[in-house]
């Protein structure tokens, strides 16, 4: 799938500009190129609905030097809503920083660390994202 290398904004194949920046589409993302090689060896450390939600969370990953990158978004913001998770924007990191990633995320209110995984998971979800475990006591 192409992305703007402006906004970062994932688009379907046969897209070639950007609708928000007017400027071509790449293949990959540069940070995605130079750092991991491909997108699929790169690590989801966070799911979430809402686009402040993934910009916050890149912003606070970007703060303690942490690369990410965004999938799945294009939809979202090509229908404006999402059903059961269609539209889902996944927050991916390298390899590498994972476990720190982990740590910065599951460090911001609403938010704790699956006891099973240790990825983070948000106090309301009943099932960890990445795991399935049951958080209930």
């Amino acid at each position: 799938m192409p992305f703007c290398p402006k906004c970062r904004v994932e688009y379907v194949d046969g897209v070639q500009n950007c609708d928000d920046c007017g400027i071509a589409l790449v293949a990959v993302l540069p940070h995605a190129l130079e750092e991991s090689g491909r997108e699929k060896d790169l690590v989801e450390v966070w799911r979430t609905q809402g686009e402040v939600e993934a910009q916050l969370i890149a912003s606070l990953l970007e703060s303690e030097g942490i690369k990410s990158m965004f999938s799945g978004e294009s939809l979202r913001l090509t229908h404006g809503l999402t059903v059961d998770g269609l539209a889902l924007v996944k927050i991916l990191v390298r390899p590498e920083d994972t476990k720190l990633a982990c740590d910065v995320i599951a460090a911001t209110d609403g938010v704790e660390k699956c006891g099973h995984c240790g990825f983070p998971v948000s106090v309301n979800d009943a099932k960890c994202w990445s795991c399935g475990e049951s958080r209930e006591s």
